[in-house]
């Protein structure tokens, strides 16, 4: 009676072994990595996409962000911020100003699979609109990427440097 208990163990635990050693063999097979040049244009896309949503001036490319994603602007430390605070900060930056994107560079880009570097440099004005006085900012823009579960990228942590 042992020897047929044991010899069951053994053939459901070399069954559970066979499966596993398959199943992990589909998700090597599955996770084939993006060649470089397929995911930096990807980041680009994004980024152009961003930038394309931003100059609309609206609240569309609040979109482009986690929830919650880190930030640190100058002179302030690291924050984790939730995109209705992103939302709700920008909606009094536009009843006071009107902002316009001047230029912005074309975006330098370091990618992995999940995760990617993108910076460039930008220049915008904001107008005030009542006494129409403007206040030019003009930097860098470093934000990092990361890949969703849905394959979507997302702006996971953002960052300035103002010239």
């Amino acid at each position: 009676m042992k020897t047929i208990i044991t010899t069951r163990i053994f053939l459901v635990g070399a069954l559970l072994f066979y499966l596993t050693a398959c199943e992990e063999e589909k998700i090597q097979e599955t996770k084939t990595k993006t060649p470089d040049a397929e995911l930096k244009a990807l980041i680009k896309e994004h980024v152009d996409s961003l930038y394309t949503v931003y100059s609309r001036f609206d609240y569309d490319w609040i979109d482009f962000y986690e929830d919650p994603y880190t930030y640190i602007y100058p002179d302030s430390p690291i924050e984790v911020n939730r995109t209705d605070s992103l939302r709700q900060h920008w909606s009094g930056l536009y009843k006071k100003y009107n902002v316009k994107l001047l230029a912005r560079g074309e975006p330098t880009i370091i990618a992995s699979e999940d995760m990617a570097i993108s910076y460039n440099s930008f220049n915008e004005i904001f107008i005030n609109k009542q006494t129409q006085d403007t206040t030019k900012n003009v930097g860098t823009y470093i934000v990092a990427w990361r890949r969703q579960p849905d394959d979507s990228w997302k702006i996971a942590f953002e960052t300035l440097h103002n010239n």
